[in-house]
């Protein structure tokens, strides 16, 4: 099953909602901003899907930006594409819903831009070793 379709899923069962396949395609369209079901990333929750996540008492991690950052198209891409956990940004801040990701952001000092590049220099790496 999707991850994004298993995460609803939960959420729904924990909020005492209807579960059955229709109900669960019409939450993902509540829940996510990207509501495409591909098998890695489009995880960023829609203010509605953050607060059912809140409210189904799953444990997330909040991460301080260093300063307000500047989202644009490429970083809003390597997002959708990298954080494999769901998330709900701000400008002042993100919450991770996976501790992994949560502890990469806090080693970058909640800077989204500086992981960005890292990710990028180390793929790169990869491909030349």
């Amino acid at each position: 099953m999707n991850p994004k379709l298993k995460i609803t899923k939960y959420v729904a069962e924990q909020l005492g909602l209807a579960t059955d396949d229709k109900s669960i395609r019409k939450l993902v369209q509540v829940f996510w901003q990207n509501i495409r079901l591909k098998e890695k990333g489009g995880l960023w929750l829609t203010d509605k899907g953050f607060e059912c996540l809140v409210n189904a008492g799953i444990k997330y991690h909040r991460v301080e930006f260093d300063e307000s950052i500047y989202v644009d198209n490429s970083l809003i891409l390597w997002i959708d594409r990298n954080i494999d956990c769901p998330f709900y940004i701000t400008h002042k801040e993100i919450y991770l819903f996976g501790e992994r990701m949560a502890v990469q952001l806090v080693l970058f000092a909640g800077n989204l831009q500086k992981l960005q590049r890292a990710n990028k220099r180390f793929t790169e790496k990869q491909k030349t070793a």
